[in-house]
């Protein structure tokens, strides 16, 4: 079994792995943005299956990384409350 890759995945591993965690609202910016064109580009046609299940998957991910985010201590002053 092969193992598949699409171009929106490089935008999502990199929201992922990137060490800095001053960079990661614009790696998932990125991210986001890379899954909406694609999912776009799905939706306008049939098939990808597969694809639809791992944006629906990284979608999830995304969200996970967000709620961690002020864990981190990168929420804004906005949702601090200040």
């Amino acid at each position: 079994m092969s193992k598949r890759h699409w171009e929106w995945q490089d935008c999502y591993l990199e929201a992922f792995l990137d060490t800095n965690p001053f960079n990661l609202v614009g790696r998932i910016a990125a991210a986001e943005k890379a899954i909406f064109l694609r999912a776009e580009e799905l939706r306008a046609g049939s098939g990808g299956e597969v694809e639809q299940q791992a944006i629906a998957d990284a979608i999830s991910g995304l969200a996970i990384l967000m709620r961690e985010r002020p864990s981190l201590g990168l929420e804004s002053k906005t949702e601090r409350g200040s």
